[in-house]
């Protein structure tokens, strides 16, 4: 694939994308639509926004989008590494520290796993991912970008399927997003009531909850839905929507700006404290794009971004799984470590690698 290309779940059966040059710019042009796809820090030396020429964007069926991208992959396995536990035992251990003092009531570490491949082989394994679109479970919002090397350099892609909306905005005004915290394999644990039945998940969620009605609390009056289970594939995790109606203009990267990272991929509360944990966990910034808003806002300032994980990452000769999870005061370290392997085993799963 010689130029670039980027899509986003724009509906329940709906795919909008755009193959052009995708020029990077630090804002949206005027009258013009634009990706959002920063890094997690939102502060990185990149610039977070890539201009898409109006006539070139399409909304299709994902079967459709499938068919014109999608290939068989006919490469050899990849050989991925074991799951990096020192990093993530080390956000853990600093992270219960701030716990146990009540400096923080949760935070998210995070760890890897990598494969190498072969720069020849990126857009190969894109495609291979973007086949299996269609057979995604209900409930996924598939999002992705894939851009060619540069003049001597190698390209890079991101490709997910995330149960997380950061935000939906519509007219301006309509703001509606998610809180989804809490894992379970599905079918784990029914007889105890499942993950609703869970004390540790419901304060790790409640927790996305109460962020997020504080967050969205300066524009207005947001409303919360009840708390349900939903499944998504071969997890499962609770979830409340939230909706709002702004009494202003509401800016599309000023609302990202404000709602990342929810604590379902930070922590809480918000403050020094819980940016500098962040900061130091991932201090070279290399999970890069995981976790980070993941959007396209239209011409009329409306538009979608979504919670990028349950993803695949290309970069440097390497394809990279990153995953975290929300420890709270209650939280277990293998209970949570074993949490981070199912992650990681369902974007595999999602993905065929």
């Amino acid at each position: 694939m010689r130029t670039a290309l980027a899509f986003l779940q724009s509906g329940v059966d709906v795919l909008t994308s755009v193959v052009a040059p995708l020029e990077p710019v630090t804002a949206p042009r005027v009258g013009s639509p634009a990706f959002f796809a920063p890094d997690f820090s939102l502060c990185g030396d990149r610039p977070s926004w890539f201009h898409v020429p109006t006539d070139g964007v399409r909304s299709v069926p994902p079967a459709a989008f499938a068919r014109q991208y999608g290939a068989e992959w006919t490469g050899a396995a990849l050989e991925w590494s074991p799951p990096d536990e020192a990093r993530f035992a080390g956000a853990f251990r600093s992270l219960t520290e701030r716990l146990a003092s009540g400096r923080l009531k949760k935070g998210v570490p995070v760890t890897v796993m990598r494969a190498p491949l072969a720069p020849e082989d990126a857009w190969p394994l894109f495609a291979h991912a973007v086949a299996r679109i269609p057979s995604l479970p209900a409930g996924l919002y598939a999002y992705g970008l894939y851009r060619p090397p540069p003049a001597g350099g190698t390209p890079e892609f991101l490709l997910g399927a995330t149960p997380e909306l950061l935000f939906d905005l519509q007219d301006g005004r309509r703001l509606s997003t998610m809180a989804v915290a809490g894992t379970r394999r599905v079918g784990e644990g029914a007889k105890a009531g499942g993950i609703v039945g869970s004390p540790k998940d419901r304060v790790e969620h409640q927790n996305v909850v109460d962020d997020l009605l504080e967050q969205l609390a300066v524009w207005g009056t947001p409303s919360a839905s009840g708390l349900e289970a939903r499944s998504f594939g071969m997890l499962e995790h609770l979830a409340v929507d939230i909706r709002l109606q702004s009494a202003e203009w509401l800016d599309f990267e000023a609302v990202a700006r404000r709602l990342h990272p929810t604590p379902a991929l930070g922590v809480y509360p918000r403050g020094e404290e819980g940016a500098a944990w962040l900061a130091g966990i991932d201090p070279r910034g290399e999970r890069r794009r995981f976790g980070a808003p993941f959007g396209l806002r239209w011409p009329t300032g409306s538009g979608r971004a979504v919670v990028a994980i349950r993803n695949l990452q290309y970069h440097d000769g390497h394809v990279e799984i990153w995953a975290g999870c929300g420890v709270v005061p209650q939280s277990r370290y293998t209970e949570e470590w074993q949490e981070v392997l199912d992650k990681m085993q369902a974007v595999r799963a999602l993905w065929g690698v």
